[in-house]
């Protein structure tokens, strides 16, 4: 079934090239001789190729490299929505699309987050002191705690909420700045963070968008580390207690980015869907009508969530398929495309959970459905690699993509949306 909102580049040839040229057409597009001859002239296209997906620079080679041999004869390229066809209206100038197709290709892969540990060992040390402060002046029902920074990743400071501390302030249940504990031991407990921040250097000072960006992302990831090894050691409570306690690592004002980080550092539960229902500034991910009724017709065993990241796509769709090309499995499919791709014998520990529609998979680690906080960071990275070239160094070998495969592919859903 075509996508409806899928676009597509269609090369139409109105003339019949030379044979040498039919020949390297044939070559470079894996038609036959005689079906390439059958194409040019006919007005049926000669390439249809989707575009917008997760593999532009092979769109745009290909593209680029027909019509470098097309260009001599009469031809036109069209952009195409859905199923439809080439026509007046879709006719479309060859250099711009290339432009905006290199333009995309051009685009920088995003940093992946690394915690560094020693900034992470400062803040955690930091954190479990103003908590533990907090606790000890004010023993009240704590279900929130929360490290926060601006959009500068300027240094982190304390946060809490508690039932009592709104019943008193009157505010909303998840604002942080509007609780009684905004900002706590601050000044007390948190001056080797300030200190630690300000050895690294100002965001700004960097000399390259890159670095900056790579500076941003391993502060937050430090906060967020930080947070999840006090989480490791018990800090937070165990069992029910645990579940009770939502941890929060981001900005103010806040980011679309910060529900990553809770998903990355709590349980799934009441607690976490209430504050990604009411707080969080991110898109929701809705139910895939496909893969829904790909379930529904699915007459087999079902394969467990290879993590929580993957569970917890699943509570919300058994898969996606996305107008650029990616495909998210469900559990009626991801144990049969993992065993197709040998998965197992090339990269063990490794799960195919998608791909990108041109030939790279999706591959995430193997870590089980349960919530473990020492795992958390790792469990949701995702990476891109090409299916041929499996092996157990994925993450050195691949493109980081996300460590939060919900949200990224909430934000495509509703990026796509007509």
């Amino acid at each position: 079934m075509d996508d409806p909102h899928a676009v597509s580049a269609c090369v139409v040839l109105r003339e019949r090239p030379p044979a040498a040229v039919l020949m390297a057409l044939h070559r470079l597009l894996g038609l036959g001789v005689s079906e390439v001859a059958r194409r040019a002239g006919s007005g049926a296209p000669l390439l249809r190729r989707a575009l917008f997906g997760n593999d532009h620079p092979e769109a745009a080679r290909l593209l680029r490299a027909v019509l470098d041999l097309v260009s001599p004869y009469r031809h036109e390229v069209h952009e195409c929505v859905g199923g439809a066809g080439p026509g007046p209206a879709t006719r479309t100038d060859a250099a711009a699309l290339l432009a905006v197709l290199t333009g995309a290709a051009g685009a920088p892969d995003p940093p992946r987050p690394v915690p560094d540990p020693a900034l992470t060992g400062v803040i955690a040390a930091a954190t479990r002191a103003a908590v533990a402060d907090l606790r000890a002046r004010h023993p009240e029902d704590f279900y929130a705690f929360a490290l926060l920074t601006t959009g500068e990743a300027l240094p982190p400071y304390p946060a809490a909420l508690s039932t009592e501390g709104v019943a008193r302030t009157g505010g909303d249940r998840w604002s942080l700045p509007d609780g009684p504990y905004p900002v706590w031991g601050h000044e007390e407990h948190f001056g080797a963070v300030v200190g630690a921040f300000e050895a690294r250097g100002d965001l700004f000072s960097f000399s390259c968008g890159p670095a900056r960006d790579a500076e941003y992302a391993a502060r937050l990831a430090s906060m967020e580390e930080a947070l999840r090894l006090l989480d490791a050691e018990g800090f937070f409570g165990a069992g029910a207690d645990r579940r009770g306690v939502l941890l929060l690592s981001g900005t103010l004002p806040p980011d679309p980015g910060d529900a990553g980080a809770v998903r990355r550092l709590n349980p799934a539960g009441p607690l976490r869907d209430s504050w990604l229902r009411e707080a969080s500034e991110g898109p929701a991910l809705r139910e895939d009508a496909r893969t829904r009724a790909e379930l529904e017709a699915h007459r087999g065993a079902l394969a467990p969530a290879p993590n929580p990241a993957v569970a917890g796509v699943w509570r919300c769709t058994p898969g996606l398929y996305l107008p650029d090309g990616t495909a998210v499995y469900g559990p009626h499919s991801l144990a049969e495309r993992n065993a197709t791709a040998e998965v197992d014998r090339y990269a063990p520990g490794w799960v195919l959970v998608g791909d990108d529609g041109g030939g790279r998979g999706l591959l995430m680690r193997r870590t089980g459905p349960g919530f473990d906080p020492a795992a958390g960071r790792e469990s949701a990275e995702v990476f891109l690699l090409d299916l041929g070239a499996l092996c157990p160094g994925v993450a050195a070998e691949g493109a980081f993509l996300t460590d939060d495969l919900a949200g990224l592919l909430a934000g495509r859903a509703e990026h796509a949306a007509p």
